[in-house]
C-alpha cells in the first residue's frame, strides 16, 4: 500500500492536519451534541421583560404536579447588560428561560427536561454545562413592571442532569447554592465516564434543568431559578491503538490520509518528522517517522 496516493481532492481536503491521539486514550476534539433551542433564543421576550410560555425544544417537567400556568410556571426573560434583574445581562444571546415556583414551595421541583436523538455511546465521556442564575429582586419596565410585587431574594436551588433511557448518569445536585449572588449566573457542569459497558448504551440522552423548589425564609423566599447556554459535548476515551490517527477505534485508509501529507506535502521533505503524537509511533522508537510511515501504510492496507 505504500507509496498508493489518495486522491488530491481528499488530500487537499485533508491539508497539514497533524493530529492524533497523544496518550494511552484517545485526544480528539471533543464533538459537540445537538440541542435545540440551547440558549433560549427562539422564543422573544421584550427587553427586560418575563413571559410564561412553552419554551421552543423543551417539555415541561414536573413529576408532583406543581406548575399551574401562573404563580408556578416555566418562561423566558430578556436580559439586555443593565437589566435590574441580571446586570450582566444573559451569559448567552438575549435570553434565558426561567422555573418560577412562588405558591407551591416545598412541593415538588419542577422545570424543564428534553430528549435528545443523540445515544449513549460507549467509551465515550460525556460534558455538560449549564448557566444557572439567581435573580434580583427588581422593577422590570412595563408591562413586566409586575416583577416587583415579588420578592426574589433567596435561591430555591437547582439541579442539571444528564440521562439516558430514563436513567441520571451525570448530575450537578445544586453545588452552586450559597455561591451565586443575587442577580448572578455561575456555570454548572457535571460530567460522565462511560466505558466499554453500561446497560443504557443506544439509549437516547436526555438533559433536565431543574428549580428544586426548596424553603429558605420568608425574607429570602427563593422562588425562581434561571438557566442559559446549555452545552452537551462527547469525547472518546477508547483506549488508543498504534495508527489510530483520528480515534475511530481501528486503522485504516482514514489513518493513512491523516499521516501522508505530514510526511509528502509541500514545505516537508519526505523523510520529515511529522508530530502525530505517541500513536504515530508504530515502530516504538521513540520518534514518528518515514518507516513508522511505511509500517501505517501497511496496517491500512485493506
Amino acid at each position: 500500500m505504500f507509496g498508493q496516493k489518495l486522491p488530491v481532492g481528499i488530500l487537499g481536503a485533508i491539508g497539514f492536519v497533524c493530529l492524533a491521539c497523544t496518550s494511552a486514550v484517545c485526544a480528539c476534539e471533543a464533538e459537540s451534541i445537538a440541542i435545540l433551542n440551547p440558549g433560549f433564543e427562539n422564543d422573544p421576550v421584550s427587553p427586560g421583560c418575563f413571559e410564561v410560555m412553552p419554551v421552543g425544544g423543551w417539555l415541561e417537567f414536573d413529576t408532583n404536579g406543581v406548575l399551574d400556568g401562573g404563580s408556578n410556571s416555566v418562561g423566558g426573560i430578556n436580559l439586555p447588560v443593565g437589566s435590574v434583574f441580571f446586570p450582566g445581562g444573559a451569559p448567552e444571546g438575549d435570553h434565558a428561560s426561567l422555573v418560577f415556583l412562588l405558591t407551591s414551595t416545598g412541593m415538588g421541583a419542577a422545570g424543564f427536561r428534553q430528549e435528545l436523538s443523540a445515544t449513549l455511546q460507549a467509551n465515550t465521556t460525556y460534558t455538560l454545562s449549564v448557566q444557572v442564575g439567581d435573580i434580583a429582586t427588581g422593577i422590570g419596565p412595563p408591562p413586566c413592571d409586575i416583577f416587583g410585587e415579588f420578592n426574589l431574594e433567596g435561591f430555591p436551588g437547582y439541579q442539571v442532569q444528564l440521562l439516558a433511557g430514563g436513567e441520571i448518569i451525570a448530575e450537578d445536585d445544586n453545588e452552586l447554592a450559597g455561591l451565586l449572588d443575587d442577580g448572578e449566573f455561575g456555570l454548572s457542569t457535571c460530567e460522565a465516564i462511560i466505558g466499554p459497558t453500561h446497560d443504557q448504551l443506544g439509549e437516547n440522552l436526555e438533559i433536565r434543568l431543574i428549580n428544586l423548589n426548596e424553603a429558605e425564609t420568608p425574607e429570602n423566599p427563593g422562588v425562581e431559578v434561571d438557566f442559559d447556554d446549555v452545552q452537551l459535548f462527547a469525547q472518546s476515551n477508547a483506549p488508543a491503538a498504534h495508527g489510530d490517527l483520528d480515534c475511530d477505534g481501528d486503522v485504516d485508509l482514514d489513518d493513512y490520509a491523516l499521516f501522508e501529507p505530514c510526511l509528502d506535502g509541500p514545505n516537508q521533505p519526505p523523510a520529515a518528522t511529522c508530530d502525530v503524537g505517541i500513536d504515530g509511533d508504530l515502530d516504538d522508537d521513540g520518534d514518528v517517522d518515514l518507516v513508522d510511515f511505511m509500517l501505517l501504510a501497511i496496517a491500512s492496507s485493506p
